[in-house]
Parts: C-alpha cells; sequence; structure tokens
C-alpha cells in the first residue's frame, strides 16, 4: 500500500527556526493514514526525544502506538527557503518511512 501524503501538509509542518516551534507528521505504523501536528514547542519535543512522553501514553497531542517524523525547520524566515526546505523533509521523509515500511507518495 502507498500512502499519498500532500505535499501542502509537509511545508505546513515545515516551520521557520524563528519560531522556536517544530511540526511532526504522525503515521499510522501500517501505513494506512497520516495526521500533522503542528507547532510543537521545542521544550515538549526535547522531553519526547529523551523518553519522557506524557502520562496519558500520547506524543504531544499525538496518537498512540504512531510514528512520528519530525521536519527540519527552515533557516530563513521566506517563503523560498520554506519551499526549499519543505522538499528536502519531504525526501528525508520517504526514505525515513519505507526504514519503518511505510510506502508514500508525495503528491501537489
Amino acid at each position: 500500500m502507498i500512502l499519498k501524503v500532500r505535499r501542502a501538509d509537509i511545508y505546513r509542518a515545515t516551520l521557520s527556526a524563528r519560531t522556536g516551534n517544530s511540526g511532526y507528521l504522525g503515521f499510522a505504523r501500517d501505513g494506512s493514514e497520516y495526521h500533522v501536528v503542528v507547532p510543537v514547542d521545542e521544550q515538549i519535543a526535547r522531553g519526547i526525544k529523551a523518553g519522557n512522553r506524557p502520562d496519558d501514553g500520547t506524543p504531544f497531542g499525538g496518537y498512540s502506538g504512531w510514528v512520528y517524523f519530525q521536519c527540519r525547520p527552515c533557516e530563513a524566515a521566506t517563503e523560498d527557503s520554506r519551499a526549499e526546505q519543505t522538499d528536502a523533509n519531504a525526501a528525508v521523509l520517504i526514505a525515513w518511512a519505507a526504514q519503518r515500511k511505510i510506502y508514500l507518495e508525495i503528491e501537489d
């Protein structure tokens, strides 16, 4: 099964580094669906990476049992920079997902 991911959703999760927040795409482990989690406070994100999960079992408002890809932020706060970083995030996302046996196609 190939899951179609909207480029606009990757763009939405690709925030400016100046915001201090992160954007994530969450995927069902079977690759059947995904959702966007934006914005996520960096302090919360660091706690998640350290294994400090919320008591309810869901990472930063996400779904229990799903896997989450953190989009790298763009450095410059321009549309061109954000668009370029969106494309870079899409390429890394495809490889990241494939390692988890989740197969994606990016659509406009």
